[in-house]
């Protein structure tokens, strides 16, 4: 969920903008989004004690006071906000930047100029929030890995192989547990154990049979006798939850 505030005092200009967002995310439905409409900067401030947003457009020349002025009460509460100023003047581009503002709109804005604006936005928003693990690979050096983009891990003696999209990782300082930990600290659910040694990403499956698990690049994982009605009910449970295709059940 893309959380995002609009704050504009002139009615027009808010319905525009808010119509203007809508129209974006309905052409990147990957991302579900709630929009919320603020035309006082006193009732935003208001709501910003007790919500947050991921992105916030944010009109400058507003009733008793600077946008910059809001923008800089959202920095002192979060710094993750990404923010987008929009205004009729461009005076105040260089205070806006100095807030770490993604992007600075002019009004009157067409759709195409919000929309780079907003993929400026989402291009900082996905690099702050995609989820990630950090593997020892040795000699002190850490990698850090999408937990996306992991298929499976296994442990092979004292090490640890990560098997990801884009090729293997040798985990040489945590054990398997450890990192069962980490990743259900960053996705909980999303990794399991069907068997000794092995972690298995629920989104690497392709298919389940009563004896072992196929995942989409070819590769197989046992399921310990005895655990496959357990190990079907996470990965549905997993699927249904995330809205997608539970994996085929080969099972007699």
């Amino acid at each position: 969920m893309v959380r995002i505030a609009i704050c504009d005092d002139q009615e027009e200009y808010l319905a525009d903008i808010h119509d203007a967002v809508g129209s974006y995310f309905s052409r990147h439905p990957d991302f579900s989004v709630k929009i919320s409409d603020f035309s006082s900067p006193t009732r935003f401030l208001e709501e910003l004690g007790r919500s947050t947003w991921d992105i916030v457009v944010l009109d400058i020349c507003l009733p008793g006071m600077l946008g910059t002025d809001v923008a800089r009460e959202i920095r002192r509460r979060n710094d993750r906000t990404e923010i987008i100023f929009i205004s009729i003047s461009r005076d105040y581009a260089i205070d806006a930047f100095s807030l770490k503002a993604v992007h600075y709109v002019v009004k009157p804005f067409s759709q195409a100029q919000l929309d780079e604006a907003l993929d400026r936005a989402m291009a900082s928003f996905e690099e702050k929030n995609i989820r990630r693990l950090l593997i020892n690979i040795g000699n002190g050096e850490v990698q850090s890995v999408s937990i996306d983009k992991i298929l499976y891990i296994e442990s092979q003696g004292y090490r640890r192989v990560v098997h990801t999209a884009e090729g293997l990782y040798e985990e040489v300082k945590n054990t398997l547990s450890r990192m069962q930990e980490e990743l259900d600290s960053i996705s909980p659910g999303q990794f399991i154990q069907p068997y000794r040694g092995y972690i298995v990403n629920l989104d690497a499956v392709r298919t389940i049979a009563s004896d072992r698990i196929f995942l989409h690049d070819g590769e197989f994982i046992l399921i310990k006798r005895g655990d496959f009605r357990r190990i079907r009910g996470l990965l549905f449970d997993w699927s249904f939850g995330r809205g997608k295709p539970a994996p085929a059940d080969t099972a007699r």
